[in-house]
């Protein structure tokens, strides 16, 4: 029997596909100015690896939450429920956060770069627990596993399969807490140790809430209610994942690129936290910090205006014939000769937005 395209479930996968594709702009975006300092130090391919485990995960929530826009069978639900929604997708969202906090400790507190060994031997390790629940799934019997149901058609996951999926699900939570629990002790520069806070409170409220309501006749049963608000969600989590990383320097290369980027050398030196971003972002910022360490710290703007843009200018040391042509561009940004009047405005304004509290932290 043949059954109809819902629209209503167009309308659902119209609106994710959409934001998908503004995430895909943005992320586009940060790869084209992948040169600017601030995005940089966000470590691009890792956000590039969590939007591919984001896009997985929703092409596996449309054969399971949308299944008339689907033509599916058993080897199809395998593939799509267990695949690309779990192994590839919730599990592999969360993996990336976790090596993201994993790089901290090895640039903070262990002072080595996150590269090599030290970054394959832990990548292999957090994959195994993806890769034992997609081969689980793979070959449980149809009874315990996931299944194909022809009227309707659809795919469905069994008890057995649905409670690993779970359990699984809580080891990884269980772990990504912890680790986040120990970034308090590691003193970066930022700030946004809070925003992974939104982003792992945001998931566990998220996946909460549908396995409660997955269990609440009224609702579990609802068929389209209760898979529409399952699939928007999913999609919620994952937008949550990515912009509460990227947003800040992402909005600022767009609106006042030149003095973001002055603020955030001026807190490094500041924090003293040169070496470390150096190591963790390569030459080019060796580059600039070295040419911004000759100039003398902002504490002091109460002083004379003129007399501190005549100790700035005189400070400035730079050799044209030693830059590379994007840092004699980065250069002329922090040294040139603005009016103090302004500097300190920026300085002050950008200090008000962005006040450091406490531990300061930064994803890197």
């Amino acid at each position: 029997m043949t059954y109809p395209v819902d629209k209503r479930e167009v309308t659902v996968v119209g609106i994710n596909a959409a934001i998908m594709f503004i995430s895909f702009l943005v992320v586009v975006y940060v790869n084209v100015n992948r040169s600017y300092i601030p995005l940089k130090c966000k470590n691009i391919p890792l956000i590039n690896a969590l939007y591919t485990t984001m896009f997985l995960w929703f092409i596996g929530d449309i054969y399971t939450y949308q299944p008339t826009l689907v033509h599916a069978s058993r080897p199809i639900c395998i593939a799509t429920m267990s695949w690309l929604r779990m192994s590839l997708g919730v599990y592999s969202v969360i993996s990336c956060h976790l090596l993201r906090i994993y790089q901290y400790q090895c640039i903070f507190e262990w002072r080595i770069r996150a590269n090599g060994k030290h970054l394959w031997i832990p990548a292999a390790l957090w994959t195994i627990l993806p890769l034992t629940y997609g081969i689980l799934a793979s070959v449980l019997p149809e009874d315990k596993g996931n299944s194909y149901v022809a009227d309707p058609p659809m795919c469905i996951a069994e008890k057995p399969v649905y409670f690993v999926a779970v359990a699984f699900t809580v080891v990884l939570m269980i772990l990504w807490v912890y680790a986040t629990v120990l970034m308090r002790r590691v003193n970066v520069c930022f700030n946004e140790y809070r925003e992974l806070l939104v982003v792992i409170i945001t998931t566990i409220l998220v996946v909460l809430t549908q396995v409660v309501l997955r269990w609440i006749p009224a609702i579990g049963d609802s068929g389209f209610a209760y898979n529409t608000m399952a699939s928007m969600s999913d999609v919620l989590m994952g937008q949550i994942s990515l912009f509460v990383l990227i947003y800040k320097p992402a909005y600022h290369s767009l609106t006042d690129k030149d003095e973001y980027l002055k603020y955030f050398l001026r807190t490094l030196k500041r924090e003293n936290r040169q070496t470390e971003y150096e190591l963790a972002n390569g030459e080019e910022m060796a580059r600039i910090s070295s040419s911004f360490a000759g100039r003398k710290s902002y504490s002091g703007l109460g002083h004379s205006g003129s007399r501190m843009h005549r100790r700035d200018q005189s400070n400035i040391r730079v050799d044209d014939g030693s830059m590379t042509g994007s840092t004699k561009s980065l250069t002329k940004v922090l040294y040139a000769g603005h009016h103090v009047h302004s500097d300190i405005d920026s300085d002050s304004a950008f200090r008000g937005e962005f006040q450091l509290e406490g531990p300061d932290r930064m994803l890197v």
